[in-house]
């Protein structure tokens, strides 16, 4: 979204209340560690926040890369111009969220280590 918001996905279910998790922290492949912040839609993903800011690196890596169209109509194979480079793979960002939950705990609370 921005130098200090991340969107992350596939990390809980739909039905997964994730106020539950809001204010814990989680940690990017990258480096950077942010806290989820809110939910984001309906389908599982969330908003993380990340105090620091996002590293150059990683805002190259998450901004998205626009596709580009061929001009040709159906059925018909699109050309590539001789010249251009195919663009390398996205890279992926994985985020880690780390907790425990104690067995014996009356309140059922999720603790992370400082």
């Amino acid at each position: 979204m921005d130098d200090y918001s991340v969107i992350g996905r596939s990390l809980f279910k739909k039905e997964t209340n994730i106020q539950l998790f809001v204010g814990l922290r989680v940690q990017l492949s990258t480096g950077e560690q942010g806290v989820i912040d809110s939910a984001f839609g309906q389908s599982g993903k969330f908003k993380v926040h990340v105090p620091g800011g996002l590293s150059p690196e990683a805002k190259r890596i998450l901004t998205p890369v626009p596709k580009k169209r061929g001009r040709g109509g159906p059925g018909e194979a699109t050309r590539q111009e001789e010249g251009t480079e195919r663009p390398e793979p996205p890279l992926h960002v994985t985020l880690s969220l780390t907790f425990k939950r104690y067995v014996f705990d009356t309140q059922k609370r999720m603790v992370q280590a400082p």
